[in-house]
């Protein structure tokens, strides 16, 4: 239960990373996924949500809290 608990405060944290690195918060964007991973022997957390119809992509390093790679895309819907 413990790991649970570590797991959660540390994603939260890595949305933190996220949104200030956007510039945002939390309030302004709709979540799509934020969840850990193991990749080639690094533990991250894959974080990625939307604002204003763009998407915003994140990894970032489970143990440093270092952004790994981010990607920004404009999505279009149509109507």
């Amino acid at each position: 239960m413990v790991n649970v608990i570590v797991l959660f405060a540390k994603i939260e944290e890595a949305k933190s990373i996220a949104f200030k690195h956007s510039n945002l918060d939390e309030s302004q964007v709709s979540f799509i996924r934020s969840e850990y991973d193991f990749d080639n022997g690094i533990e991250k957390y894959e974080i990625e949500f939307y604002y204003n119809n763009n998407k915003y992509e994140y990894e970032i390093n489970a143990k440093t809290g270092d952004i790994i790679s981010y990607d920004y895309d404009i999505e279009k819907h149509l109507t």
